[in-house]
């Protein structure tokens, strides 16, 4: 495929964004006709992109409970590490070919003409301005509601932060050379395709964006930072793991001075971020463990040696009172759950005395725990948005999981890490959950057919793309993976940087066209 003249960088001239991109397809499919312009720059320049795969029939989309009409491409993925050595082709949505759907935003202007400095939807209907994010369900459909009182659908990359090989911080210093510069430009590019804030594990970052927001505000990005609440709490109180490991890591809530050590956290480490507008929201964990598949809580708490132990006697009392003999995938769901709601209501409450308008965003729920019924309940509970790392799927599960997630609880969710990684680049692509795909165009196809499905989701509010640039092999042991939106010299990936930018942009009519 052959990508003519296009290119995205936005250039920061009196902190304006400069954006050169477009597309006019050509499709070498006869009974097709090519789709109009979607996206075109200001000047009216249009760039070419050749090749795009030729679709099947149309059909209705699957799985869904809309079931809209599109002609689907095939895509390849695996989820092994290279050498691949079996591919899954499925079927896959992207604009060019939704039946029924037409843009409506065309130009980076258009964009410009329906949002404010938060991505948010000033065409539609305001809600009350409270100064800080919350969610709100309007008319069956969750949203975020910016500080100035718009519909806000959350689009922002994870780990915006430095690399550390020596060509990273090379390339770091030639295209920026000082942090203000760094945030600025990547927060005007990351804009220029629909992209507002940044999402967990920002290291050493966050500050670096408060000190940007401060200065530009009329350019922010938002911040939903990360913390440690279970990893601090042990060492900060002095515990030691359920039967000495970190797989048991939350039986440490059932110790007495849990929520007292919340409350303490809270005012300190989450200083810097209580009052300010522009924080969405925060996670208090990453990934818990309240079950794997293979590995249940309740029976490993059950079977720790120590009887003295507080996970064991909470389990023992929990069995007690089922009067159970046996674990099943009930009973380790509902003890999961009593655990999870300790937890939960524990960060909840401090935050709800510290900063009360602060969103409390979960912990990023991924894997087994994310399909456990009473584990989302008490995410639900107590979470203002809960947060679901998703892997493993190359569809959302409309038809069952993400409607089961609105079902058990009155909470919308946000996808809060996925990703592909291209064979074609030149990382070794060892490390991560991401799907591998063959090239960077298939991870253009994949973002947009993920997204799309999101966007039927009326419990969804969003997705935080993971992650800012690709890993340069230096904090996972020699294992660099092309994950980002960036690569590692800080050029920003343009076939999918294109693809985003259509999805990005077209979110609010896209939402028009799944809800009617």
């Amino acid at each position: 495929m052959k990508v003519y003249s296009f290119y995205i960088k936005a250039l920061l001239v009196c902190h304006a964004i400069i954006l050169a991109s477009c597309t006019d397809y050509v499709v070498k499919d006869p009974n097709f006709m090519p789709p109009d312009v979607v996206i075109t720059d200001d000047t009216g320049n249009n760039d070419i992109i050749e090749g795009l795969p030729t679709p099947g029939e149309m059909q209705p989309y699957s799985p869904s409970l809309l079931g809209k009409p599109y002609r689907p491409i095939k895509v390849k993925y695996s989820n092994e590490f290279p050498p691949v050595t079996k591919w899954t082709e499925s079927n896959t949505r992207i604009i060019a070919y939704m039946g029924e759907y037409k843009p409506t935003i065309k130009s980076e202007s258009d964009y410009k003409a329906i949002t404010n400095k938060y991505g948010s939807f000033i065409s539609g209907t305001k809600q009350q301005a409270t100064g800080r994010f919350y969610v709100k369900k309007v008319n069956g459909r969750w949203w975020i509601i910016d500080p100035e009182g718009y519909p806000h659908y959350e689009r922002s990359v994870t780990s915006m932060r430095y690399g550390s090989s020596a060509r990273n911080k090379e390339a770091w210093n030639k295209r920026f050379g000082t942090d203000a510069k760094w945030i600025a430009t990547s927060q005007a590019e990351l804009a220029s395709i629909g992209f507002h804030g940044t999402g967990a594990f920002c290291t050493n970052t966050y500050g670096k964006i408060q000190t940007h927001n401060s200065s530009i505000p009329n350019s922010p990005l938002t911040l939903t930072p990360s913390f440690g609440f279970l990893g601090q709490f042990r060492s900060q109180n002095g515990h030691t793991y359920p039967g000495n490991t970190s797989d048991n890591e939350l039986g440490l809530v059932l110790y007495d001075d849990w929520p007292d050590f919340c409350k303490k956290y809270v005012n300190t480490s989450l200083a810097p971020y209580l009052h300010d507008a522009n924080v969405l929201g925060f996670f208090s964990d990453n990934e818990i463990n309240f079950s794997s598949q293979n590995s249940r809580i309740l029976d490993r708490f059950l079977a720790l040696t120590d009887k003295t132990d507080v996970a064991y006697l909470a389990a023992k009392k929990f069995m007690d009172e089922k009067g159970a003999t046996g674990v099943t995938d009930n009973l380790n769901s509902e003890f999961a759950g009593r655990l999870a709601e300790i937890y939960y209501k524990g960060v909840k409450d401090a935050i709800k005395e510290a900063d009360p308008d602060m969103m409390y965003l979960g912990t990023r729920l991924h894997g087994t725990p994310k399909y456990m019924k009473d584990v989302v309940a008490a995410a639900g509970k107590y979470c203002d948005i809960i947060s679901i790392n998703y892997y493993s799927r190359w569809s959302p599960e409309l038809d069952s999981y993400v409607k089961n997630w609105g079902e058990w609880t009155d909470a919308p969710f946000l996808v809060t890490e996925f990703y592909t990684k291209g064979q074609d680049s030149d990382l070794n692509n060892l490390s991560g959950a991401g799907f591998t795909v063959p090239t960077q165009n298939d991870r253009a196809y994949a973002y947009q057919h993920f997204t799309l499905g999101l966007l039927e989701a009326k419990n969804c509010v969003g997705w935080h793309w993971f992650k800012y640039q690709d890993d340069d092999g230096t904090d996972n042991s020699g294992k660099p993976a092309n994950k980002g939106v960036y690569d590692n010299h800080y050029e920003m990936y343009p076939y999918l940087g294109k693809f985003m930018q259509e999805v990005n942009y077209n979110v609010y009519n896209l939402i028009e066209y799944f809800d009617k």
